[in-house]
């Protein structure tokens, strides 16, 4: 079951991937949106495996053949274990780690433990995605009030 917070970032980002789908946007705006929407794929992504698997620390997203397509690939144990995400991991997962782009790389790369852009390999830190996803719920609030 979905928490109040995924649910409310799940909106989030629903409303930035049209914001940032809009021709008419400023160039800052489609920017910001652009990390908004890294910012709250970041934090879905944990909020996702952190309901299947408590135990998951990290997740390790991976390029998948375009330097600007990635994919979750695997989850990481607090201990370093790693182990091929599960169907339903996956599946739940539907896309998420493709929002995770070179363009918005500011905004995801910081949440990383480890950054191999040379080898398209990044591990995906969950504490720190949702930290980054309840800053957003924050700003969110703050300027619609």
């Amino acid at each position: 079951m979905a928490t109040d917070d995924e649910a409310a970032l799940n909106d989030v980002l629903d409303e930035e991937i049209l914001t940032y789908q809009i021709a008419e946007l400023l160039p800052e705006q489609r920017a910001s949106a652009d990390l908004e929407l890294a910012r709250c794929s970041a934090a879905l992504i944990a909020h996702v495996l952190l309901r299947h698997d408590r135990a998951v620390a990290a997740v390790r997203i991976e390029e998948n053949g375009d330097p600007d397509e990635r994919i979750a690939s695997a989850a990481i144990s607090a201990e370093g274990a790693e182990r091929d995400l599960a169907d339903e991991e996956s599946d739940a997962l539907d896309g998420l780690a493709s929002n995770l782009m070179t363009s918005n790389a500011a905004a995801w790369q910081p949440l990383c433990r480890d950054v191999d852009d040379r080898r398209g390999v990044y591990v995906l830190d969950l504490a720190r995605a949702l930290e980054a996803g309840r800053d957003v719920l924050v700003r969110r609030a703050a300027r619609y009030g």
